[in-house]
């Protein structure tokens, strides 16, 4: 498993009522290479972060993918995808640095 990757998130406006209370958050990503196939093709991805940060509408995580042999080559800086629960958004992620 490789390293997370540092990231700036930033949460939909709806998802600000039900945000997570622990310390991470994984769910699907939309990357620009799986437009066409997603969402029956799609990565999970792991944010990880202070509980108290991530209070906040932008807040800085580490990501991951939650599987080894997934596309890591990806997570690189200047890359933007964004995270869904079912069909809808719930943030948008920025890598900042790996």
């Amino acid at each position: 498993m490789k390293d997370p990757v540092k990231v700036n998130v930033l949460w939909e406006d709806e998802k600000m009522s039900r945000l997570p209370s622990g310390t991470s958050y994984s769910t699907v990503a939309k990357f620009a290479e799986d437009v066409e196939k997603w969402p029956s093709d799609a990565w999970s991805v792991v944010l990880e972060f202070q509980p108290e940060t991530a209070k906040k509408r932008a807040f800085d995580a580490t990501a991951r993918f939650l599987v080894s042999h997934a596309p890591w080559e990806r997570l690189k800086p200047g890359c933007v995808f964004e995270l869904y629960e079912g069909g809808r958004k719930t943030a948008t992620v920025n890598v900042v640095s790996s």
